[in-house]
């Protein structure tokens, strides 16, 4: 079933389901039936993190956003940091990858999240690679052609992927994750992510219902699984993503000051909706806050100085932020 984009009647549904918290999703796929709040016990949520530097601005409006998603539905969450699977898909070193794991982790911590009611977990999990070793027999190589990431070949120009297997195996472990929660029993599982992390959700799919009719290698899974997209939040400099992995693209929470401010106050202008997009999502702002900043934006060519200000006081967000992430280095 492919991904709709949240509009008229699916809108209003999807806002009775999360609140304000619906504003940072444009689609959704079979999302609606898997919340329905008539059989709200069996639904567990997904969700999950690469570890392959610090969080830029999008990266922290999606924590931000399962953060308030975990609050709204009260429901079971697993949160993983892929670190083995961003070790096959990525050319990051290992220790580099281990130490933002950790620091990932007692970040989102920070940010809210709830350990009682959330599992936060990495790719070294036992269960998940056991589970990552049954599922792989219900998929195959065109399965994998079919169902990619659509970044691959932006990343591949940067030099930036593993091999062809590794981003496969990636693949398998981030499907197993997508599908552990029925081996806990649950019914409905709501996968939320980037839209360019939709294929995911797709290979889960092609699982759940092959094992199903597999007979007596069926691995006795019965369920559903619907999927949330935050809205990407798009890069600096006319790219398609603000990407961690592209630095001209994106500011992270390892940036200093200074390097923080030289990006948010540049005037280059195809720059300035990514801004915007930013401080919608990732600035934590009251309403009121972000529709003057929409204003401004609006009006910086008849008026830059609104505009500007703005920036700055998004600079001095950011940099909160920045602040709680290097206090949670390891």
């Amino acid at each position: 079933m492919p991904a709709e984009l949240i509009e008229g009647h699916a809108a209003a549904a999807v806002s009775g389901h999360l609140g304000p918290t619906a504003g940072r999703f444009t689609h959704l796929d079979d999302a609606l039936s898997v919340l329905d709040t008539a059989q709200r016990d069996g639904l567990a949520i997904v969700t999950g993190f690469g570890p392959t530097n610090a969080p830029t601005a999008g990266t922290l409006s999606v924590m931000l956003g399962a953060v308030e998603l975990q609050r709204r539905l009260e429901a079971p969450m697993t949160v993983v940091i892929s670190d083995l699977g961003a070790w096959n898909s990525r050319n990051v070193p290992w220790p580099a990858l281990i130490r933002v794991r950790d620091q990932m982790s007692s970040f989102l911590i920070e940010l809210g999240l709830d350990p009682r009611t959330a599992g936060l977990r990495s790719h070294l999990d036992h269960d998940n690679l056991i589970r990552a070793g049954r599922v792989a027999r219900y998929l195959s190589r065109a399965d994998f052609q079919q169902h990619r990431e659509s970044l691959l070949e932006l990343y591949a120009d940067h030099g930036l992927l593993g091999s062809e297997i590794g981003v496969v195996v990636d693949s398998l472990y981030t499907v197993a994750d997508v599908l552990g929660p029925f081996d806990s029993g649950a019914s409905r599982v709501l996968m939320v992510s980037g839209m360019e992390e939709a294929y995911f959700t797709d290979l889960a799919r092609l699982v759940l219902h092959r094992q199903a009719d597999a007979g007596e290698l069926s691995l006795g899974w019965d369920g559903r699984i619907g999927a949330l997209y935050f809205r990407v939040l798009e890069g600096l400099a006319g790219y398609p993503k603000m990407s961690k992995s592209i630095p001209a693209s994106s500011i992270h929470l390892n940036m200093t000051p200074d390097e923080i401010a030289e990006q948010v106050l540049s005037d280059d202008g195809t720059s300035q909706t990514a801004l915007l997009s930013a401080i919608e999502l990732s600035s934590g702002w009251a309403v009121q806050d972000v529709e003057a900043a929409r204003r401004a934006c609006a009006e910086r060519t008849e008026r830059p100085g609104p505009w500007l200000e703005i920036r700055r006081e998004f600079c001095d967000t950011f940099n909160a932020f920045a602040h709680t992430w290097r206090r949670c280095a390891p």
